[in-house]
Formats: C-alpha cells, structure tokens, sequence
C-alpha cells in the first residue's frame, strides 16, 4: 500500500519562502512543513487543491527533530499533488497565499502564537485585489484537477476490464 502524503520539494519550499517574505512578515520565524497528497481529497463536492493545519500534540512530537524545534511543526501545508504539478508559479503563489491567510499570528499567545482562522472580508477583498488578472482563478485549477483524477479513473477502469477480458479468454 502507497503512502498518501509525500515531502513537497524544495521548489515548494522556496515559492513557500518567497510568499511568506512577501506577504506575511509574521510567519517569518513559523515552523511550515509543505507536504503533497498524492490522491485525491474531496470537501463539498469539490477537489481539495490545497490546505493548512496545525498538528496536533502527538504530531508536534513527532516533528520536533524535522522541524529543529522542541515544539516541533507549527503548521502543515497539504498541497494536491496534481494540481501542483499541472500550474505554474502564478497560480502555486496563488494557491500558497490562500492557504496562509487562514494563519494568524498572536501576540498575546501565552503558549503558540500561531493559530489558524476563517477568512474575514478583508481576506476576501486582498484576495480580489491580489488576483485581478485571474479572479476564478481556483474554479479553473479545480476544473482541470478534477478532470485529470476522471481520466486517470476511467482510464484505471479501462485496464481493469481488459484484464478481465484476458483472463475470459
């Protein structure tokens, strides 16, 4: 059985670097692991193209010696694999960026200043701001996404029935 999740490369690593230099000062000092799901993860009937968590105790654990941090990991950012391999910069920036506004970080935080969040309408209009040149620009990867996990399926079954039909034989 295959491992769902595979270390991002470094070329996520340094896109990551760079929208967290340009847009999001406070994440300088965040521990962010980028991983790909290398299948396809679906929420209210659409691809997942991306996502962030924040592990949870056992994780952090588990992450302390990859993250060179006693609390190991502050943040995971899942990336669909075939989305990520199917765009370019523009829309990896794009993707990378909407998952970190979900980040927060606080000052006040008597324990882990890093937190996550819902989107606030200021979100939505950077987002809008940020995105002019391609406003459904999510619509489009997770058309194309969806499509390729359908032909990769179809073609699955495909083979599976000339197998089938070999064996009949």
């Amino acid at each position: 059985m295959a491992i769902r999740y595979e270390e991002a490369t470094d070329e996520v690593r340094r896109l990551l670097d760079k929208v967290i230099a340009d847009h999001f000062g406070e994440l300088r000092n965040a521990k962010i692991v980028a991983l790909f799901d290398t299948k396809k993860h679906a929420a209210g009937g659409q691809v997942m193209l991306s996502n962030i968590t924040k592990p949870n105790e056992l994780l952090r654990h588990f992450t302390r010696s990859d993250a060179s941090s006693d609390d190991g990991y502050d943040y995971i950012v899942i990336l669909d694999k075939k989305a990520w391999e199917a765009t370019g910069d523009a829309d990896r920036t794009r993707l990378l960026r909407h998952e970190l506004r979900h980040t927060f970080y606080d000052i006040e935080a008597e324990d882990n200043p890093y937190k996550l969040v819902d989107h606030t309408v200021a979100d939505f209009y950077e987002e809008i701001e940020l995105n002019q040149d391609d406003p459904k620009w999510r619509q489009r990867i997770s058309t194309m996404v969806t499509d390729m996990y359908e032909q990769e399926k179809e073609g699955a079954k495909e083979k599976k029935g000339k197998r089938q039909r070999r064996r009949e034989e």
